[in-house]
């Protein structure tokens, strides 16, 4: 499993109506593991994927790009992703590293 963080600068309240409008295009049922953080600069988006080549299919392709214009949530101005040792919600553990 794979975590990313992404990071959007901007007014908060800005991001977060555009992500919550994005969010209802997607999926949610496909989420492991997602997290949405209001920062004092902007938002904080925690993501997982199952590993790196759907990471880089999702944060390179055109689909999500596509998806965050039309919602009005800029590219990110940071982008990190990491290796997931362990993942835990609810007290259980969702993933853990083999």
């Amino acid at each position: 499993m794979r975590a990313s963080i992404w990071k959007f600068t901007g007014d908060p309240d800005d991001l977060l109506a555009a992500y919550d409008a994005m969010l209802a295009e997607l999926p949610t049922a496909n989420m492991r593991l997602h997290l949405c953080l209001r920062a004092p600069d902007g938002v904080v988006m925690i993501d997982t994927c199952p590993d790196r080549e759907t990471f880089e299919q999702f944060s390179r392709g055109d689909g999500f790009r596509a998806l965050r214009e039309r919602h009005g949530l800029p590219a990110p101005t940071q982008l990190d992703d990491y290796a997931v040792h362990v993942a835990i919600t609810d007290g259980h553990v969702a993933a853990a590293a083999s």
